[in-house]
């Protein structure tokens, strides 16, 4: 399946399930290991939860590699690996507070 692909599946599911804020970074340039993130934010940890756990059935129906689920015991963030394509679902407290849009964004240097 072509990134492209990946990522409309994922925007798709997160969108299903009413996650808010849904940001897609490329970070091609910036990884050797991912070609992609997307970032959404879940109103409870119940939210974030339910949210990643449709991520990985949909990726599972549809043969995309699953290489790793963290922080579903906690659900304030958790991480579903699909190799090319990382998604986080987090808690809005837990996105404001480790700001990983900024963290992974190309910035143009200010002279």
């Amino acid at each position: 399946m072509k990134l492209a692909e990946q990522i409309k599946v994922v925007e798709n599911v997160i969108e299903e399930l009413k996650g808010e804020n849904i940001i897609t970074l490329n970070v091609m340039q910036l990884s050797d290991d991912m070609e992609a993130i997307i970032i959404a934010t879940g109103r409870s940890i119940q939210h974030v939860r339910g949210i990643a756990n449709n991520v990985s059935i949909e990726a599972k129906r549809l043969n995309m590699p699953i290489l790793g689920t963290e922080g579903v015991e906690f659900s304030e963030w958790v991480l579903v690996d699909l190799g090319e394509v990382i998604v986080h679902v987090m808690t809005e407290k837990t996105r404001e507070f480790y700001k990983l849009e900024k963290l992974w964004s190309i910035e143009e240097d200010e002279d």
